[in-house]
């Protein structure tokens, strides 16, 4: 079955890599352009969670090699619209394992569509595609670092608005579909803000998780988050430096109603300091509150665990939690990233671990829907 799936993918892309010779050479407006893409990440995350042991988190490494090779077709009939449909794979292979077994981790697969009006772009984006259209602002709440990497793609769709000083995004995620064993789940994830000033911007972020049950084991659970926030930025004149204060609340519906009558609202609030000089960033996250992730520990109607099924956020978002973390991103490239960082992490009940992490990002190419020209 891997080979069949293997096969299937690598002739569809060698057979779209054939087809651009017959494209035009010099592309223009109302003419189909080609577009390749190598795309290459490199990730690193060394979790050191004793502290934490068995309460919340383990230790653990995760290390990985992640190559994404897609092709694009374009077509742009006017100034005002482009159409562009790209499909590739995502190959990840885990440092360490001596087999490249299920190296094939994601067919990639989408439609994305521009319209420029007078007031802004708007952009829609339909298929199986990257997690990184995704540009608005999500606390660890939501996804944790770890998730993000992780999960990479969502399969649904992808709404965007740019205006001047607003934008906006709503997506669908369809995680799952139901049979006797796999549940039917799904995500509506929102985000959005609004910048009145250069050092004022308003903005949330909110989602719905609704998280089904199989024919093995019956029953719904709904989850939802909401995070509006407030941003405050102080630039220095040489843009070396930067100081910005968010403050938020973060407000939560979860019910499961095979168990409960009713639904539980636990909430709190978020501030995050971001400080930074040139390459260098620090950065501290407290939240105050409530357990976001009361349903953790529970298991559905045939026993299974909801754990990191139902919860995409970070663990220690369970009462009161702070995160400092310290990173250089030194400017390689245009197409080339890198970053490298440590983070240390706090409950009420003192020190949890740290982490050590580095991550670099090449794309070779433009494939991934570029702006309307």
């Amino acid at each position: 079955m891997k080979k069949g799936i293997y096969r299937c993918w690598a002739t569809a892309l060698l057979l779209l890599a054939i087809l651009p010779g017959q494209a035009q050479e010099r592309p223009g407006r109302g003419r189909m352009e080609w577009r390749y893409d190598i795309g290459f990440r490199y990730y690193f995350d060394n979790r050191e969670f004793d502290a934490s042991e068995p309460y919340l988190l383990k230790s653990g490494t995760t290390h990985a090699a992640v190559l994404t090779p897609t092709v694009s077709a374009l077509w742009q009939p006017s100034r005002r619209v482009k159409h562009t449909l790209t499909m590739g794979a995502d190959f990840q292979h885990d440092m360490g394992v001596a087999t490249w077994d299920g190296t094939f981790r994601e067919g990639i697969l989408y439609y994305d569509g521009q319209v420029r009006t007078r007031k802004g772009m708007f952009e829609g984006v339909a298929g199986i595609y990257p997690r990184a259209l995704m540009r608005e602002f999500y606390s660890e709440a939501f996804f944790s670092d770890l998730n993000r990497f992780q999960d990479r793609y969502f399969e649904g769709v992808l709404l965007k608005w740019a205006g001047r000083r607003f934008h906006t995004e709503m997506a669908l995620d369809w995680l799952g579909k139901k049979s006797y064993e796999s549940k039917e789940r799904f995500q509506i994830i929102s985000a959005g803000s609004w910048a009145p000033a250069n050092w004022l911007a308003l903005g949330w972020a909110a989602d719905y998780f609704h998280y089904a049950g199989s024919w093995e084991a019956p029953g719904v659970v709904d989850h939802g988050l909401l995070h509006p926030w407030l941003k405050l930025g102080l630039v220095s004149p040489s843009s070396d430096l930067s100081l910005n204060l968010r403050l938020g609340a973060i407000l939560s519906y979860q019910w499961d109603r095979r168990r409960a009558d009713k639904a539980s609202t636990p909430g709190g609030g978020e501030a995050t300091l971001t400080l930074r000089f040139r390459s260098l960033s620090l950065e501290n996250n407290s939240y105050f509150g409530d357990d976001l992730l009361p349903l953790y520990d529970g298991v559905d109607t045939a026993g299974h665990p909801y754990a990191d099924n139902l919860y995409f956020g970070h663990r220690f978002y369970t009462g009161f939690y702070d995160r400092i973390g310290l990173f250089w991103e030194p400017r390689i490239g245009k197409r080339v990233r890198f970053r490298l960082g440590a983070r240390a992490h706090f409950t009420s009940t003192g020190y949890m671990g740290w982490q050590q992490t580095a991550s670099l990002r090449f794309d070779f190419g433009e494939a991934k829907g570029g702006k309307l020209r």
